[in-house]
Order: structure tokens, then sequence, then C-alpha cells
């Protein structure tokens, strides 16, 4: 989601190669604090996610899920969803 956000608000969406990502941009990113609690589930999933790639096995469900915990924590809309799926 946030390279959404980087690409949309701070890229030049029609130079496709050699864009810049700017310290100063990045800095305005809406980058979400979050207790060691909180982080639980995206570790957890991201650890079997590594192990699945390690055994060369399918690791969709796993993304799909941290993709709905990063859209809950973003409290998206479902139109916002879309728009972040679609792009």
């Amino acid at each position: 989601m946030l390279n959404f956000i980087h690409k949309f608000l701070y890229l030049d969406i029609e130079k496709e190669l050699f864009q810049k990502i700017l310290i100063e941009n990045c800095k305005k990113l809406p980058i979400k604090n979050i207790d060691a609690k909180a982080q639980k589930p995206f570790i957890d999933l991201v650890d079997k996610i590594i192990a699945l790639k390690k055994d060369g096995k399918d690791s969709i469900k796993q993304e799909t899920q941290i993709d709905e915990l990063v859209y809950k924590l973003y409290d998206l809309t479902e139109e916002e969803i879309r728009i972040v799926e679609n792009n």
C-alpha cells in the first residue's frame, strides 16, 4: 500500500524508469506505529511465507491475509481497497 501512495503522490506516473525516491517524500508517508502485540500477526504470516517459499510452495493465501491486515490497520473502505488492488 505504501508503494501505491508513493507512486500516486510523489512519482511522475508518465516516467517508468529511474524514478527518484526522495527522503522528504518518504517522511510524509503515513506509516503506522503499532505495538508488539499488533505486529505479531504480521510477523507470524511473514514467517509462514518464508517457510512456504523455502519449500517451493505457494504463499498467496498468506500474502492476501497480510493485505487484509494492512487494510484494517489503515481503516480503508471497500472503495479504497478496490483502488489499491486495481493498481
